[in-house]
């Protein structure tokens, strides 16, 4: 199944972003699961907060769910919000490339 992670990070923790970026990075491409694409919004406006989506193709919703929680931006609270949900694609190139 393909999932998706919606993700708003928290305008108050930019410090602790920042901070974990690398480790976030590493935890992503760690290989736990197989990442389809994942990556950032454009810079946030003012006060705003930055969105990120990463998409997966895993057996169960769970496994990704745990997987989230596992990211250090997860554990730490840089999120302020997280979404995560099965994704059913049908049209495009990567659905082709599925």
């Amino acid at each position: 199944m393909i999932v998706a992670r919606y993700a708003v990070s928290d305008p108050g923790k930019a410090a602790e972003r920042a901070r974990l970026l690398d480790e976030h990075k590493a935890y992503l491409h760690g290989g736990a699961i197989r990442i389809l694409l994942s990556g950032p919004s454009a810079p946030p406006a003012e006060g705003k907060g930055s969105t990120a989506i990463v998409m997966a193709q895993v057996e169960t919703l769970a496994e990704f769910e745990a997987f989230s929680a596992g990211d250090p931006f997860v554990r730490s609270g840089v999120y302020g919000s997280v979404d995560i949900f099965e994704w059913r694609p049908s049209f495009g190139l990567l659905l082709e490339s599925l």
